[in-house]
């Protein structure tokens, strides 16, 4: 898999959520939605040190929330990514540009609380003592014009993580973002130095038939 942009996720929260019954957002072929009711996920993250690959640009430190729908591809679990809130233009250009991602301009306020137009989520996080395995990331897709692209994306999984106890004080963000409110679980997993990695998206072609 090729990988251009490298940095480290000093702190993470990824919590996972569920659309209402009646929720069906369109998500484009060939993939498919993996949960009845939907299962949605928003990863908060504070990046340090991101580098481009082979350009002399200085590294970059900048906030992140990335929302996501769970979805399958030939029946394997993988994310499709929604929305891609930053707080950096610089970093909001080449997300768009080379990642493709459906970026939005974000205003932050501690690790993991968010506001893009005037519409937030802001949590509170205990952090507990269960240091779960790590799992292995998923495959990531987002859409652009119309068309499904995968974004290339590989994990070294962080030296320390823990389950944690969520609170979502408030949150207006996550129905504009989804198409209806959520309900998020209590408990999310948080890591302290993910190394993250992910690079130019890729269009995914049809499959000929014959």
């Amino acid at each position: 898999m090729t990988t251009i942009l490298r940095g480290t996720e000093t702190d993470t929260l990824e919590l996972d959520g569920a659309l209402p019954a009646s929720a069906r957002p369109s998500v484009p072929a060939p993939l498919r939605i993996a949960d009845d009711p939907v299962r949605v996920n928003v990863l908060f993250f504070a990046m340090h040190g991101l580098t481009v690959r082979g350009i002399p640009w200085p590294a970059f430190d900048y906030h992140e929330a990335l929302w996501r729908i769970a979805v399958t591809l030939d029946g394997e679990p993988a994310w499709f990514a929604t929305a891609c809130d930053l707080d950096s233009p610089t970093i909001r250009a080449l997300g768009r540009v080379v990642v493709r991602y459906p970026t939005r301009i974000a205003r932050f306020a501690g690790r993991w609380s968010v506001e893009v137009d005037g519409r937030s989520m802001s949590t509170r996080v205990t952090e507990g003592t269960e240091s779960p395995d790590p799992v292995a990331g998923r495959r990531t897709f987002v859409c652009d014009g119309g068309r499904a692209y995968e974004i290339p994306w590989e994990e070294i999984a962080a030296p320390r993580r823990c389950v944690a106890s969520v609170d979502v004080v408030s949150d207006s963000l996550s129905e504009p973002t989804f198409g209806a409110g959520v309900t998020w679980a209590r408990s999310g997993l948080v890591h302290h130095g993910r190394i993250h990695m992910c690079g130019v998206a890729r269009r995914i072609r049809p499959r000929s038939r014959g």
